[in-house]
């Protein structure tokens, strides 16, 4: 039974006792053995390169404490909710002459109003809207409203029906009007206002008039006036009524004179010469 024991205790003593040596002195000194040692070793540098692994793992957070986390979730913020602006629509009239545009009006207002959307100047204009036509003997005045599109000028082009239409003057975004002068009275003539950018130019139809009650298009077929014509021939008319009446006048009153005159002398009476005479050689 002892041997066994034995075998199993060497291992133990092994690494638990050294080998004992003497040196020139006579003394002993004990010394452990080679394989602990190496064994030591790499246990202590494992050990140490685990440690510094470990220390560059952990993140130092530097001040704050638990307390801070607890006021943090003990504060909830609330934010008020903002009623909406209501925002009206700016004072533009697209039809008001020489007016500015909608955004000179909202950056005078402090950009508290809206503008219609328009279309970007990449885009072709729409038609402009011809609003009315004030008419003359030789002029007439076109009023027009202006499209939801980006607008660089205007041009007003007229003719006789069925003709070319000749060109205007190119007129700046802000116009709204246009007097033609030097046409003929009582004629017909078709007018059309054009829009244009830098995309082109709007479309124009000169067989654009709708029927009654239908959005106005950008042309329209007039009739200039003949006032002065009218007024003359009513003056004519007049002139000689007034003849005729100061005519008739000085007839009535020489006629009314001749009348009296023989009545005044039929009322006086005349003595008869030869009747005297007669009588007095019968005596």
């Amino acid at each position: 039974m002892a041997p066994p024991l034995l075998l199993l205790l060497l291992p133990f003593l092994a690494f638990t006792t050294g080998s004992v040596q003497e040196d020139s002195n006579g003394t002993s000194s004990t010394t452990a053995a080679p394989f602990l040692d190496l064994n030591q070793t790499s246990v202590t540098q494992r050990t140490t390169q685990r440690q510094r692994s470990t220390a560059n793992r952990i993140e130092y957070i530097i001040g704050g404490s638990d307390e801070d986390y607890d006021d943090e979730d003990d504060k909830v913020s609330t934010v008020p909710n903002a009623s909406p602006v209501l925002q009206l629509p700016c004072q533009y009239n697209r039809c008001e002459h020489l007016a500015s545009t909608c955004e000179e009006i909202q950056r005078r207002a402090g950009g508290n109003c809206l503008c219609p959307g328009i279309d970007g100047p990449e885009i072709k204009p729409e038609s402009p809207v011809l609003k009315e036509v004030l008419l003359g003997d030789t002029k007439m005045t076109v009023n027009w409203c202006s499209p939801s599109s980006t607008v660089y000028g205007y041009k007003v082009l007229y003719g006789e029906p069925g003709g070319s239409l000749e060109n205007g003057p190119e007129l700046n975004a802000s116009f709204r009007s246009y007097t033609f002068d030097n046409l003929n009275p009582g004629s017909y003539y078709t007018v059309c206002v054009v829009a244009f950018n830098k995309a082109g130019e709007s479309q124009v139809d000169k067989e654009q008039d709708g029927p009654a009650g239908s959005k106005p298009g950008p042309c329209r077929t007039v009739h200039t006036t003949m006032q002065s014509l009218y007024i003359g021939i009513g003056i004519g008319l007049a002139a000689v009524a007034g003849l005729l009446i100061i005519l008739g006048y000085f007839l009535c009153r020489r006629k009314r004179n001749k009348t009296n005159r023989e009545t005044k002398l039929e009322e006086r009476g005349i003595s008869n010469c030869i009747y005297k005479a007669g009588n007095i050689d019968q005596l």
